[in-house]
């Protein structure tokens, strides 16, 4: 007799972080103790319906009685992608080994369907495809009431709204750029550029909105606020860099007056050329602070600090010899292809070292991740 698994997938592991519930879960028993939790803890969470109509195809399999049947609940991580997935490739196996099955009923919300389907086929074969939806007030009202509980979720707001903004962003910037140009140049007046001026305020709303933004800078600010209060060193490094960053405006707005700058794209230029290592010191800097704050924490330095600055440097130097060339096409630098060329060798060979040390620092962690499992297993 052949035995059929009914399993559900939740990828994003909304029974871990929110119910609380180690998986895989294997048995009808315990998958209604899992769809109680997560049921409490979110009752309006789509996955619950899914586990429990596994559970409703588990009791009909079961009452027909000519095949045995399992009902289980595998799930992923948080992050949702390579890691989600590696998650659910080690669940899928535990419960294939414990449960042995012949065949697979996949039972889901059809959110994440399509990215967990070929996991679960490669591995076992799936005789079908349950999707589940749940059933919602009709007419405006209830859509509304969808909408606004999807913004309420941080994980869908960053999948659908944050793409949504960027594309206004663009599309904004692109209505916006020769207008401002032509305003400042005195061509036309600022009415000419209100409209995708609004459009892109609107745009980088919705983005800060789709990346929860105002939780990140509430964390922010408790944490520095944390390390005013305790005398972190930090503190110290960051007023210096931000003293840098000012002098560095200051530097490239003085800049604008040196030379005639016929359109505003030259002065942009001009300007970033002027103030462009004033800033790159100021990053620098901040770094510094950080890797002295840590190394009087922990009396260690992470190598991870220093590829980072690496790889500013190797910015900057690109970055200026991108501008020195620009500005030599519009005659207002040097016309040097030396150093020009030694600028852009200099950077590329900056960053070509910062892959390696960062290549070498992976395959360090991996090494000692493999020996920890080695002697775990000997033990």
């Amino acid at each position: 007799m052949k035995k059929t698994l009914v399993l559900v997938v939740d990828r994003d592991d909304d029974f871990g972080v929110k119910g609380n519930i180690e998986t895989p879960v294997i048995g009808v028993e315990e998958c209604s103790v899992a769809a109680m939790a997560l049921g409490i803890a979110d009752p309006e969470d789509s996955d619950i319906n899914a586990l429990y109509a596994a559970i409703n195809i588990y009791r009909e399999i079961r009452s027909e009685g000519n095949t045995e049947v399992e009902v289980a609940l595998i799930g992923g991580n948080e992050k949702v992608g390579y890691r989600s997935d590696a998650a659910i490739v080690d669940e899928l196996e535990e419960v294939l080994k414990e449960v042995s099955p012949d065949r697979v009923i996949l039972v889901g919300d059809g959110a994440e369907d399509e990215y967990v389907y070929p996991i679960i086929s490669s591995r076992i074969p799936i005789d079908s495809v349950k999707k589940v939806y749940v059933k919602q007030a009709p007419g405006l009202e209830g859509t509304v009431y969808i909408i606004s509980k999807i913004l309420e979720d941080p994980g869908k707001r960053k999948r659908f709204l944050a793409p949504l903004g960027w594309i206004i962003v663009l599309i904004s910037m692109v209505f916006i750029i020769m207008p401002l140009m032509a305003y400042m140049n005195g061509d036309s007046s600022i009415s000419s550029i209100t409209t995708p001026l609004v459009t892109l305020l609107i745009g980088i709303f919705i983005i800060l909105y789709g990346y929860n933004t105002s939780e990140w800078v509430s964390a922010w600010s408790t944490k520095w606020a944390s390390r005013i209060k305790s005398g972190s060193v930090t503190v110290t490094f960051v007023l210096i860099s931000l003293l840098f960053v000012l002098v560095g405006l200051i530097v490239g707005y003085l800049s604008l007056g040196e030379l005639y700058i016929p359109s505003f794209l030259q002065g942009a230029l001009w300007f970033i050329s002027n103030a462009l290592w004033l800033m790159i010191f100021a990053l620098l800097i901040y770094q510094i602070g950080d890797l002295v704050d840590m190394y009087i924490s922990t009396h260690r330095i992470k190598l991870s600090f220093i590829i980072g600055s690496i790889n500013v440097v190797a910015i900057g130097l690109i970055a200026t010899g991108a501008l020195d060339i620009l500005l030599a096409y519009f005659d207002m630098g040097m016309k040097n292809n030396a150093v020009f060329a030694m600028e852009l060798i200099a950077g590329i060979a900056l960053a070509l070292i910062s892959a390696v040390l960062q290549r070498h620092m992976k395959d360090a962690i991996e090494s000692a991740e493999s020996t920890k499992d080695a002697d775990a297993d000997v033990a």
